[in-house]
């Protein structure tokens, strides 16, 4: 008998959980704290994965990453200096016309020509040649307009053979030779450079290692040059007293043709094995967070997710008819205030006295436990914070040193760029010829060329005449009376740097360079790099920056001053953030040599890529991960079950007041969803009778049926009285009493 009741009951509930839409939506009680605890154990591996390995000798990122810096400025200094051979074989062939013997002669009284030829477009014949002997099997076979290729010459050397179309179809060749900058002298560096080919040849070296290279070594250098055609990186040899020799290559890409060349830089250097941990271990604080994700999930599955069950499956089992359910108390203060409510519905039903038992006594609250969990997550984070913070930091001299290399490697692009600008100025000017030939020289000039912000020709008056590229900076002030490079103006908004050569015919011609081709060139400095002249004023910046504004850091200044007097400089000086390595580079050499010019750089030693600095960033990593985790965790957890929760909890306070009359509206479909209906169930069936048990109130039909409308009921009309007939007013009448319906004939709906 009594598996038969338990049968019935059994049907009830599932009944009635079956008209519930619980089951089609995901189960947030049960999943949350599952899905939070899975996802702070993942945060805890990761700290123990990123900062848990042992800190091994090794080179610094920070090294490898200014050696790639290095031999990409290299490679892009060979570039330049292909394409600003391109260019001024343009200029050349411009005012070639029919007479090419001309231009040839003009191009080998430039040292920077070995040889220079003519060739007819067709079969590549020499028609006449100047200088050392070109070789023609090296032109590309394709010239549209200018190209430019890498040969090999018998003597091992690499050189550049340029090629331009002339007017009459034939083509204008000339070579020049590929030298690579002197590399720091530093010892302890031991800074070399090796141009390859990208076979892995070896065709030119400059530093230790153009005098003896190990086998080892050239097999290094021959497989960072083959790596190269496919992009740079950094090869690392065999370790040996603790120095590990770095080998980073980077292929030459000029920027006219990109794979027009077959070059390859690689720059050598001897990296020091170097450690500079933090010294905390990564294992504690992962184990510390995988504790506190076990107890939070636990104190959930014990303060929330429990309690809310229970709850759960004792009110359907009430609300689907059983009163023999005993409703069981529980220990959160939200979940008791329902099932005080529950209580009180069924001592109702059963006849009970329907006395309510208020909850009393302290209990916890699901907003303060999820308070206290999310809290205890957010000390983690603060704590991995203040652990790894920002110290210390300990810079390697090697490191030091290459990035005073990197910095003049920089300043030397710099100051071949401003030199390049005025030999372009100077190329055209020698091209001779008519206005007509000059204008088309400056245009050919100024669509290769991106210093150049505008070029104008001025009169001796300084007035404009031809002018092309944005309106000129410069001042109409009389132009000097020889060539160079000159700073206008020591004030103002925008400095304004020039090129000027004179004319035969007593013009001048201008060429504006543009402020953001320097900054561009600024950036291959490492850090925050500013440009100053000799007063240390602002000419240009890598960062935000005022025209001629003063530099105060004293250590710039000294660094500065320091630089102005011989080669590159670098130091390890404290700063605001802690220490960094201040550099400085004088601009030397040529016409840009006398503006006085000075490059500076600062770089935070917390930027650099070094082991206690990565060890720092992956803390600051995974303390994010952790707080994102515990806010959007425990903040979901709250507005999904937390909240419809204490919103049932205050209509089961009405309840208990003896408010029966306020309906119970579920929030979310899930078990605080079937809590809210279980409990408005039992509140219709006190109010209605137990024949509201084990259903739950729908309005009928579906809800794609139609509206109807139905039509409004007729006002009945009012009964008519009959007009009394005229009574003589001399005949005497008796009068009848009239019968009125009795009381109940007369009460009824709309009627009164």
């Amino acid at each position: 008998m009594r598996q038969r009741s338990t049968t019935v009951r059994d049907d009830r509930v599932r009944r009635l959980r079956e008209q519930l839409p619980e089951h089609g939506f995901l189960s947030a009680v049960r999943s949350l704290p599952a899905l939070l605890l899975v996802l702070l154990l993942a945060v805890a591996v990761t700290t123990g994965v990123l900062l848990g390995r042992d800190a091994e000798e090794e080179v610094p990122a920070a090294f490898r990453d200014s050696q790639l810096e290095i031999a990409l400025g290299v490679a892009r200094s060979i570039g330049a200096t292909a394409s600003q051979s391109l260019g001024d074989l343009r200029t050349a062939s411009v005012g070639a016309g029919d007479k090419p013997d001309q231009a040839l002669d003009a191009l080998v009284r430039n040292r920077r020509w070995r040889g220079a030829a003519v060739l007819s477009g067709t079969g590549r014949t020499l028609v006449a040649a100047r200088g050392e002997q070109v070789p023609v099997q090296a032109v590309p076979a394709q010239v549209d307009g200018a190209a430019v290729a890498s040969t090999v010459a018998a003597n091992g050397e690499a050189v550049l053979v340029a090629a331009t179309a002339l007017p009459d179809g034939r083509l204008l060749v000339a070579t020049s030779a590929v030298r690579l900058p002197e590399p720091d002298a530093d010892q302890a560096l031991r800074q070399s450079f090796v141009l390859t080919t990208l076979s892995g040849k070896v065709v030119g070296a400059v530093g230790p290692l153009a005098r003896d290279r190990a086998p080892a070594v050239d097999r290094l250098v021959a497989d960072a040059a083959r790596a190269a055609s496919g992009g740079s990186g950094v090869l690392l040899g065999d370790r040996a007293d603790r120095v590990q020799p770095t080998f980073a290559y980077a292929r030459v890409t000029p920027s006219s043709s990109p794979d027009s060349l077959d070059l390859a830089v690689v720059a050598v250097a001897d990296g020091r094995l170097f450690s500079g941990s933090s010294g905390a271990s990564g294992v504690l604080p992962a184990a510390l967070l995988a504790l506190v994700a076990v107890a939070g999930f636990l104190v959930v599955r014990r303060v929330v997710t429990s309690p809310v069950l229970a709850a759960r499956s004792d009110l359907l089992s009430l609300a689907a008819g059983d009163l023999d359910t005993e409703v069981r108390p529980a220990r959160t203060a939200e979940v008791a205030r329902v099932v005080a409510a529950a209580d009180l519905c069924l001592d109702r039903l059963t006849g009970g006295t329907g006395q309510a038992r208020p909850v009393t006594g302290r209990r916890p609250t699901v907003r303060a436990t999820a308070g206290v969990l999310a809290a205890s997550v957010f000390a983690w984070s603060a704590g991995m914070l203040v652990v790894y913070r920002s110290a210390e930091v300990e810079i390697p001299d090697t490191v030091v040193a290459s990035v005073r290399t990197q910095t003049a490697k920089a300043t030397e692009a710099l100051r071949r760029s401003m030199n390049d600008g005025l030999a372009d100025l100077a190329a055209v000017a020698d091209g001779g010829g008519s206005r007509d030939t000059l204008r088309a020289a400056l245009a050919q000039v100024m669509a290769g060329q991106t210093r150049y912000r505008s070029l104008y020709l001025v009169d001796p008056a300084g007035r404009v005449e031809t002018s092309h590229g944005r309106p000129p900076l410069r001042t109409g002030e009389p132009p000097a009376k020889s060539a160079g490079l000159r700073q206008q103006n020591q004030t103002g908004r925008v400095p304004v740097i020039f090129a000027e050569v004179p004319l035969k015919d007593g013009s001048t011609l201008i060429g504006e360079f543009d402020l953001d081709h320097l900054g561009g060139l600024l950036r291959q400095v490492p850090g925050n790099a500013r440009l100053v002249d000799g007063e240390f004023r602002t000419i240009s910046a890598t960062e935000g920056f005022i025209a001629f504004e003063q530099v105060d850091d004293q250590a710039m200044r000294d660094s500065a001053a320091r630089a102005g007097r011989g080669a590159a400089v670098s130091a390890v000086h404290p700063g605001e953030d802690g220490p960094g390595i201040f550099s400085a580079a004088a601009v030397q050499g040529g016409e840009v040599g006398k503006l006085g010019w000075t490059v500076v750089a600062e770089k935070p030693g917390a930027e650099l890529a070094l082991p206690v600095n990565q060890s720092r960033r992956h803390a600051q990593l995974v303390a994010l991960m952790a707080a994102l985790v515990a806010l959007f965790g425990y903040g979901w957890l709250t507005f999904s079950v937390l909240g419809p929760l204490r919103r049932v909890a205050r209509a089961a306070d009405r309840l208990v007041r003896g408010d029966f009359g306020s309906v119970i509206y579920p929030q979310r479909h899930d078990e605080v969803g079937t809590i809210a209906s279980c409990l408005e169930i039992c509140r219709q069936a006190v109010t209605q009778g137990h024949d509201r048990l084990g259903e739950v109130r729908r309005p009928r039909g579906a809800a794609t049926d139609p509206t109807r409308v139905m039509e409004p009921v007729a006002t009945p009309a009012r009964p008519t009285t009959p007009a009394r007939p005229a009574t003589p007013a001399t005949t005497a009448t008796t009068r009848t009493p009239v019968r009125r319906p009795p009381t109940s004939a007369r009460t009824g709906k709309g009627v009164r």
